[in-house]
């Protein structure tokens, strides 16, 4: 590599690393949004959704939460310090309510988490059937299916999460498109 090239190499790397490829992160009360404009905005206003009608799961939201990051698929990071939910754009934009009810579940998994090590000081990890796999699944959904009741989503959003035949959690995370 020529003596250019290792400097724009560098420049390149200068620039991704200082966050100067995108929009700032915004906050909202003690969540962190990052990505693109319009995908800020719609977390944003998801959040609103879900602070006005369902001040409960809100609560979880901004317990167990830290940020919400644009992703290529949903996936939450519990073990991370603040937690972080990646968010694929086809959850975000899908609608309103469902990028609401969407954070819902995944603050739920967080929390699961979470709940774990505070009754189990000192573990070193936690048991994936804890926090995620079938039963935690359920437990999310049903969650889940409670914010969009709350928050008066669609019925077919509604109905469509309360379908017990979708076992979306085996799909592996890779080849995950939501």
């Amino acid at each position: 590599m020529g003596e250019f090239q290792q400097i724009i190499s560098l420049a390149g790397a200068f620039v991704l690393m200082s966050g100067c490829t995108g929009p700032q992160p915004t906050r909202f009360d003690s969540v962190v949004v990052r990505g693109t404009a319009s995908f800020q905005q719609q977390v944003t206003n998801a959040l609103v959704v879900l602070k006005t009608k369902a001040p409960a799961a809100y609560a979880t939201v901004t317990n167990e939460i830290g940020i919400i990051e644009q992703g290529k698929r949903s996936g939450m990071r519990a073990w991370l310090k603040p937690p972080k939910f990646e968010l694929a754009d086809g959850s975000a934009f899908y609608s309103l309510t469902w990028c609401a009810a969407t954070i819902g579940h995944d603050s739920l998994h967080s929390k699961l988490y979470h709940d774990y090590l505070k009754q189990h000081p000192g573990a070193s990890r936690v048991p994936d059937s804890v926090w995620k796999g079938e039963g935690p699944e359920h437990l999310c959904s049903q969650h889940e299916v409670q914010v969009l009741k709350d928050i008066r989503a669609p019925l077919y959003e509604i109905n469509w999460c309360s379908q017990t035949n979708n076992r979306y959690w085996e799909v592996d995370y890779g080849k995950r498109n939501w």
